[in-house]
């Protein structure tokens, strides 16, 4: 008989099972041991779920990446339409039609002209955001052009964001946009948190009225965008890392007039 803790006998023998060291048995083991069933009804129990959940976390971040590194392409050109909404298929037939003009190939590069930005007429909030994105863009240099209504364009002016036109087009090209050409209202803006910077100067706001800006409202192919603003304004941004494509827009823009 065995004893209890208060040195009572017990019913139980010296040998019983609990009075045996604990023994672990491994898990090899347990599998040999298992019949056919056994095994399939222990590894749906145990392990079905977890390997099925780890393969398809496994495939969601295969394909975030793999899209991630196929669905990149350099930018070859930016422009934002500021106070207007164009239909996204539209907008998209339209960047690659001029990726297509430029000579790139659509499978690596990409046109980004792209819209929604209303900094006037929406809420308070709509407008810090779009302002905000703006700013980013022509810090960043990556910023080549912009289309708003003459209000925003005079603000952006007045702070000296776009390019002297005399200065980026031939005597040629001048004049064949010469009818269309716009000199914005520049305005006294206070406070040195608005100043854009661009290369080689430290501030860019203007002192006088430039040429700046183009209207729109004759070109065939902006119409096609089917934008509210009738006739909006288009400046190339000093900050422009794409020149040479900014003029080129100009040029897609304004095809009708070569006929």
């Amino acid at each position: 008989m065995a004893l209890d803790t208060n040195n009572k006998e017990t019913a139980l023998s010296d040998n019983a099972e609990i009075y045996t060291p604990h023994k672990d048995v491994d898990e090899k083991e347990k599998w040999k041991a298992m019949s056919k069933e056994e095994k399939k009804t222990h590894f749906k129990d145990y392990y079905a779920v977890p390997l099925l959940v780890g393969l398809i976390v496994v495939a969601i971040a295969g394909y975030l990446i793999g899209d991630a590194i196929l669905g990149y392409r350099n930018i070859v050109f930016m422009a934002t339409i500021i106070n207007d909404d164009m239909e996204a298929e539209t907008l998209d037939e339209f960047n690659k039609d001029f990726l297509e003009y430029l000579g790139y190939d659509y499978k690596k590069d990409r046109s980004n002209v792209c819209d929604g930005f209303i900094v006037s007429g929406g809420s308070g909030a709509d407008s810090v955001s779009a302002t905000e994105a703006i700013t980013s863009y022509i810090y960043a240099k990556q910023l080549d052009a912009m289309i708003a209504d003459e209000d925003t364009f005079n603000h952006y002016a007045s702070l000296g964001c776009f390019l002297d036109l005399t200065d980026i087009l031939t005597e040629e090209q001048y004049e064949k946009y010469s009818d269309y050409i716009y000199y914005p209202e520049i305005k006294k803006i206070e406070g040195d948190n608005t100043n854009v910077p661009v290369p080689e100067k430290e501030t860019i706001r203007p002192k006088e009225t430039y040429p700046c800006g183009i209207y729109l409202g004759e070109s065939d192919i902006y119409k096609e965008l089917k934008g509210v603003q009738p006739n909006p304004v288009i400046g190339i941004v000093a900050t422009s890392g794409h020149r040479e494509e900014a003029v080129k827009f100009l040029e897609y823009l304004f095809q009708n007039l070569n006929k």
